[in-house]
């Protein structure tokens, strides 16, 4: 009898101590958007983009922000249309990466910890179980003990799969939020890069003519001077 007791309250102090499912994705979500939100804050970007940058330093601001960087930059450039391309293209890639290797990282240490709760999940049934065989038992209790372990392994299996549907729910809307991002950029990008190529190609008219008398004075410096004759 107290050999029951004793299994009862410590089943009765694991269900206190354990997490509730609520709060366990919970903290799930808070470790999703720690990591990834600031790949994808769209909102706070459009609400505070433009103060921040007044308080900024531009090294920091690059490191913050490099793709908005770029496109302000763009109104300050003299490369060539397709060099700017390039560079934008690069700072593209570099940020899908990145976001991809969150995304990764936080699935390797979900799957981790997934593995982790289930083997300390099964450890723990096989102890009640060890204590439970300690004393003989008849048939109604192996069958009471039996089907509690059976329910808690439902509820457990349950409420593992509510929080891996929840865990890949918030990646999915993080990553929405990361992509919507990316496409208002590169709308942004394509719209500035347009007026930039239109601009750059009316620059090298004005240009080529200051160049061309400039290479034609250097030219006629090079040139050995002639004796002036005298006239007879």
């Amino acid at each position: 009898m107290i050999l029951i007791l004793v299994a009862l309250s410590t089943l009765v102090s694991c269900a206190l101590l354990r997490p509730s499912a609520k709060s366990q994705r919970e903290q799930d979500r808070q470790q999703i958007q720690a990591e990834l939100s600031q790949e994808a804050s769209l909102a706070e970007d459009r609400e505070k983009l433009a103060d921040l940058r007044r308080e900024i330093p531009a090294e920091k601001q690059k490191e913050n922000d490099e793709l908005a960087l770029q496109l302000k930059l763009m109104g300050q450039s003299t490369e060539q249309p397709h060099l700017l391309r390039q560079k934008f293209q690069f700072l593209v890639q570099k940020r899908r990466t990145a976001f991809r290797q969150k995304t990764q990282k936080l699935r390797d240490e979900f799957r981790t910890q997934e593995t982790r709760r289930r083997e300390d999940f099964f450890a723990a049934q096989k102890s009640k179980r060890d204590i439970f065989f300690r004393r003989k038992r008849d048939s109604k209790q192996n069958r009471e003990f039996f089907a509690g372990q059976e329910k808690e392994r439902q509820r457990f299996a349950t409420e593992e799969r509510e929080r891996r549907m929840n865990f890949e729910s918030e990646l999915s809307a993080e990553s929405k939020d990361f992509n919507s991002y990316m496409r208002e950029r590169q709308n942004e990008f394509n719209e500035q890069f347009r007026l930039y190529s239109k601009k750059f190609s009316e620059r090298p008219k004005a240009s080529k003519a200051v160049t061309g008398e400039i290479n034609e004075f250097k030219r006629l410096q090079e040139v050995p001077a002639t004796p002036l004759g005298t006239e007879d």
